[in-house]
């Protein structure tokens, strides 16, 4: 059908909404178009992403993101309880995810970034080519970069020719950088205009978060505020 449609991801305990499961990893999704809600409802400690990686109580039982692939539309991610919206689950990979165009609102819940990693969970590889993201971390996390001791060190986000706005939780994490304890990975941004805001306590607005070192944040052209 040339009609988009809308597409709703709920996620049991430890389950991403579109991603990783309690043991299991994901495999190859492709989206086109269209509206996307995807939420890990897991209230437990260990949650999935809202997009990416399981929740598990170690990294052996924690499913990874696998491939995911949105074009156009909107997506709205939203993680489980110390999950990120877009990445790493409780100990479980964030995987790889390409937006192409769009809208994207990512929400970290507890301990988890908003796009990054999670609690002991680390972030994957987002590409956003146009359009807008807007990151918000959860309590500890990073807007977008390092949750609760969840290093995004091999994590590599991509935004070009978009907007971008990246807050940090209230309690230690940067807009975009470290979360809390959790080192941030490697930002690149091409030919937009970035937003980030630290949390209330500890946090840089770009860099460090609350003893969560900054990661790499590299801005070629555009507008930073």
């Amino acid at each position: 059908s040339d009609e988009a449609g809308t597409l709703f991801a709920y996620g049991g305990n430890g389950g991403a909404g579109i991603g990783g499961d309690y043991n299991e990893s994901c495999g190859t999704v492709m989206l086109a178009g269209g509206t996307v809600t995807a939420t890990s409802l897991t209230t437990g400690d260990y949650g999935g992403a809202g997009v990416g990686g399981g929740g598990g109580s170690g990294a052996s039982n924690a499913g990874a993101g696998g491939d995911i692939t949105i074009t156009g539309g909107s997506l709205t991610a939203t993680g489980g309880n110390n999950a990120t919206g877009i990445g790493g689950g409780a100990y479980g990979t964030g995987g790889s995810l390409t937006v192409s165009g769009g809208t994207v609102v990512a929400t970290g819940e507890g301990y988890g970034a908003g796009v990054g990693g999670g609690y002991y969970g680390a972030g994957g590889e987002v590409t956003v080519t146009g359009g807008s993201l807007t990151a918000t971390g959860g309590d500890y996390g990073a807007g977008i970069g390092g949750g609760y001791y969840g290093a995004d060190t091999d994590g590599v986000v991509v935004i070009s020719n978009g907007t971008v706005t990246a807050t940090g939780g209230s309690s230690g994490g940067a807009g975009i950088g470290g979360g809390y304890y959790g080192a941030g990975g490697t930002v690149r941004i091409v030919d937009g205009q970035v937003t980030a805001v630290g949390g209330a306590s500890y946090g840089a607005g770009i860099g460090g978060g609350y003893r969560g070192a900054g990661g790499a944040v590299e801005i070629e052209g555009g507008r930073v505020v």
